[in-house]
C-alpha cells in the first residue's frame, strides 16, 4: 500500500508538472507570437485575463495531487487529473490553431480540426464536474438510482461529443473562418439536434449531481456531514450560474464564458478536495454560514442599491437631484441596512444550517444576558446540549477538580475551553448525542465564566487545604504534648521522684554514712535527669540552633549521625522561625533517609538567594518515599504554615527533598 500510494502521487505530481511545463512553452510561444506583431488578434497569455483559464486548468491537477497523496484509490483525486489535462488541453489546441490558422504563413497543418477541436473541447468539463460531485466525498454513489444519473453522463457525453464533431453548426468565432472539416451535411440536422439534447442532458444531469450532494447532506450526521458542508460553496450558486453559462455559449459571450467556467474549475476543486480530506470539520459549520450569510447580504445591499440608483435615474429625467446624489444616497442606504440585516441573515442562516447548534448557543446566550441569573455553568450546559452526563473539570496543582475544588477523574470525551491561550475548564460529553463542534462554541461563551468558576474552584481547594492542614498541625501540636508528657513522666519526672523518696528515707534515718550515700546517689541522679530534660529541649528547640543557627545545628546533627552527613550549609543567619522550620525539614529528612530508606550516604545543602532560602536534603537509599505518609505530611503543613514550598522526589535509587522558604532580604 505504501508503494502504492507513492507510486500514484508520483503519477499526478508528474501530470502536474508537465502541464507547468506546458503553460511555460505555451508562454514562449505567445511571447514569440507578441514579438512577431500578432498580439492584437490572438488572446495570449500575456493578456492577464487569460491567466484565470491558467488557475482554473491547475487548480484541479493541484488538489488532485494532495487527494492522491493521501488516499490513492479515491476516484474523484484522479477524476480532477483528468478534468485538468482537458482544461489544459483547451489552451494546447487553441496555441495549434493560431499557429495553424493565424499565423501567416501556417507553421503547422490541421487547421481545420484544431478548429473544430477548439469550439467543441469544453464538452468533456461537464461529465467530469457532474462525475465528480456525484462521488464526492466518498468516491461511490448514494445509491444505485444516483448511479443511474452517472451511466446517463457518460452516455449523453458518449453521444454529444461526436455529435457535435460532425455536426453542420456554425462554429463559434474566429474558428467560423475555418469550418468543420468533419461536418456531413448530408444528414443535418440530425447531428446538430442529437448534440443539443445530449448536451441538456448533460446539464441536467450536473444539476441533479448538486441536488446529490443535498441528498448526502440530508442523510449524513456528524464528520459525515459537516464533510459535506464545504460543497455548500460551490452547490448553492450552481443553479444560477448553469443558465448564464449555457447563454454565454449559446450567444458567443467569451467573458461570462470564461467567468463561470473559472468559478466553478477553481471552486469545485477546492471545496470537493476539502471535503475528501476532512479539511478543518470542527470550523465548517462557521465558515458555511457566514459564508452564506455575507453572499445573502450582499445580494440585498446590491439590491437595495440598484434599486435606489434606478429610481433616482428616472427621477432625475424630470428635474429631480442628479445621479452623483441619487448614487450617495444609495450607498448611505446600504451602509445604514447593513446591522440590521445581517443580524436577521446570520440568525436564519444560523438556524437553518446547524440547529442544533443554533440552539445550544442561544440557551447559553440568552442565560448570559440575564442578569440576575446565579450561573451554574454545569447545570447551564447541560440543558442547553441536552445532555445530564455532562461534566466540568477545572485545572488544579495535582490533577483535575470539579467545581467545589475536590479531585475528579479527566473525562473520556471532551473539549478543552481556553481563554487567553489558558485551558479554563475541561468539558466531558456524550458523543453520541453532541458533536465537539457544538461544544466548542458553547464552550467558548461560557469562557469566562467558567474561568471565574476555575478561580473559585482553586479558593476552596485551598480553604480546603488550609484547614485541612490546620487540623493536622494541631493534632501534631497534640501528638508532641502527649509524649513529652510521657517523656517527663517516664523520665525526668520518675528520677526526680525517686531522689526525693530517697533523700527523704536517709533523712528520716538520721545515719551520716546513709545520709553521705544518699546525696552520692542524689547528685547522680540529678545529673541525669538534668541530661533528659536537656536531650527533651534540645529535641523542642535545640541549643546550637539558637547558637549558631542553621548551619550549626545541621553540623551538631551530622556528628551524632550513624551514616555519613555531607553538609553544603550557608552560615546566613535568618529569621528564628524560618531557621526552625529548616531545622525540622532537615531533622525529618535525615530520620527518613536512616530509618526507613536504609541510605548509607546523606547530602544536605542551602543556599540563600533573593531572599528565599532553599534547602535540598538527598540521601542514596531505596526511594519510594510516599508523599502523603504522615512525616512528610507533616513537614508540608509546617512549610505551608511558612509561605513555603515542598517538593519530593523519589525513584528506586534515593529519594530528593526540596524545600523554598521565603526570608526576607
Amino acid at each position: 500500500m505504501a508503494m502504492s500510494r507513492r507510486s500514484a502521487a508520483a503519477l499526478a505530481g508528474g501530470v502536474l508538472a508537465a502541464e507547468i511545463v506546458t503553460v511555460a512553452a505555451m508562454l514562449v510561444l505567445d511571447l514569440r507570437l507578441e514579438r512577431n506583431g500578432y498580439g492584437d488578434r490572438i488572446g495570449t497569455l500575456l493578456d492577464p485575463w487569460v491567466w484565470l483559464f491558467v488557475l482554473a486548468a491547475l487548480s484541479p491537477a493541484a488538489v488532485a495531487v494532495v487527494i492522491v497523496r493521501s488516499h490513492p484509490r479515491h476516484v474523484v483525486g484522479w477524476l480532477f487529473l483528468a478534468l485538468s489535462v482537458s482544461i489544459l488541453a483547451a489552451g494546447v489546441i487553441e496555441e495549434w490553431f493560431i499557429h495553424a490558422a493565424i499565423v501567416d504563413p501556417p507553421e503547422i497543418g490541421g487547421a481545420g480540426v484544431a478548429a473544430v477541436l477548439a469550439d467543441k473541447v469544453f464538452l468533456p468539463w461537464w461529465p467530469l464536474m457532474t462525475l465528480i460531485l456525484l462521488l464526492t466525498p466518498t468516491g461511490s454513489y448514494l445509491s444505485d438510482r444516483w448511479r443511474l444519473v452517472g451511466r446517463v453522463t457518460i452516455v449523453a457525453s458518449v453521444l454529444c461529443v461526436p455529435l457535435s464533431l460532425i455536426s453542420d453548426q456554425p462554429l463559434s468565432p474566429p474558428y467560423d473562418k475555418i469550418g468543420n472539416p468533419w461536418a456531413i451535411p448530408a444528414i443535418a440536422p440530425y447531428p446538430t439536434i442529437g448534440a443539443r439534447v445530449a448536451f441538456s442532458a448533460l446539464a441536467v444531469c450536473l444539476l441533479l449531481a448538486g441536488a446529490s450532494l443535498v441528498v448526502r447532506w440530508r442523510r449524513a450526521a456528524g464528520d459525515e456531514r459537516r464533510r459535506l458542508l464545504w460543497l455548500v460553496l460551490a452547490v448553492v450558486p450552481l443553479p444560477a450560474v448553469i443558465p448564464v453559462h449555457l447563454y454565454a455559449v449559446t450567444t458567443d459571450n467569451g467573458a461570462f464564458i470564461i467567468g463561470t467556467l473559472a468559478l466553478f474549475l477553481v471552486l469545485i476543486p477546492a471545496v470537493a478536495g476539502m471535503s475528501v480530506l476532512r479539511f478543518r470539520l470542527y470550523d465548517v459549520d462557521r465558515i458555511v454560514a457566514t459564508t452564506t450569510t455575507y453572499s445573502v447580504l450582499s445580494l440585498l445591499l446590491t439590491a437595495v442599491y440598484a434599486g435606489i440608483v434606478w429610481s433616482g435615474s428616472h427621477l432625475s429625467s424630470i428635474g429631480s437631484p442628479s445621479t452623483a446624489a441619487t448614487a450617495t444616497v444609495g450607498a448611505v442606504a446600504a451602509a445604514t441596512l447593513f446591522a440590521p440585516l445581517r443580524g436577521g441573515v446570520q440568525h436564519r442562516v444560523d438556524r437553518r444550517f446547524n440547529r442544533r447548534t443554533f440552539d445550544a448557543v442561544t440557551v447559553v446566550r440568552d442565560a448570559l444576558a440575564d442578569e440576575r441569573a446565579d450561573l451554574d455553568p454545569q447545570a447551564l450546559l447541560r440543558d442547553a446540549l441536552g445532555d445530564d452526563s455532562v461534566r466540568l473539570v477545572y485545572p488544579g496543582l495535582d490533577g483535575w477538580v470539579d467545581g467545589s475544588g475536590a479531585p475528579a477523574p479527566d473525562p473520556v470525551d471532551h473539549i478543552d475551553v481556553t481563554r487567553g491561550r489558558r485551558v479554563v475548564a475541561r468539558v466531558g460529553f456524550d458523543a453520541g448525542l453532541n458533536d465537539p463542534s457544538t461544544v466548542t462554541r458553547v464552550g467558548a461563551l461560557l469562557a469566562a465564566e467558567l474561568d471565574n468558576t476555575r478561580l473559585r474552584a482553586d479558593l476552596q481547594r485551598n480553604l480546603s487545604e488550609l484547614a485541612a492542614s490546620r487540623a493536622r498541625l494541631a493534632e501534631a501540636q497534640r501528638e508532641e504534648r502527649r509524649r513529652i508528657e510521657r517523656d517527663l513522666h517516664d523520665g525526668a519526672q520518675q528520677t526526680l521522684l525517686a531522689l526525693a523518696f530517697e533523700l527523704q528515707a536517709a533523712q528520716l534515718n538520721g545515719e551520716p554514712g546513709a545520709m553521705r550515700d544518699a546525696l552520692t546517689r542524689g547528685a547522680d541522679a540529678a545529673r541525669s535527669a538534668a541530661q533528659e530534660l536537656r536531650a527533651l529541649a534540645n529535641g523542642l528547640h535545640p541549643a546550637a540552633l539558637t547558637d549558631s543557627g542553621l548551619s550549626g545545628v545541621v553540623d551538631d546533627l551530622a556528628r551524632r549521625s550513624p551514616v555519613p552527613i555531607e553538609v553544603d550549609v550557608d552560615s546566613t543567619r535568618l529569621d528564628p522561625a524560618i531557621e526552625f522550620t529548616a531545622w525540622l525539614v532537615v531533622a525529618e529528612a535525615v530520620t527518613n533517609a536512616v530509618k526507613h530508606a536504609h541510605a548509607t550516604r546523606i547530602t544536605v545543602a542551602s543556599s540563600f538567594h533573593d531572599g528565599e532560602l532553599r534547602l535540598a536534603i538527598c540521601d542514596d537509599g531505596r526511594g519510594s518515599a510516599d508523599p502523603s505518609g504522615s512525616g512528610l505530611r507533616g513537614l508540608h503543613d509546617r512549610v505551608e504554615s511558612a509561605e513555603g514550598t515542598l517538593r519530593v522526589r523519589s525513584g528506586d535509587q534515593g529519594t530528593v527533598v526540596e524545600v523554598t522558604l521565603p526570608c526576607g532580604s
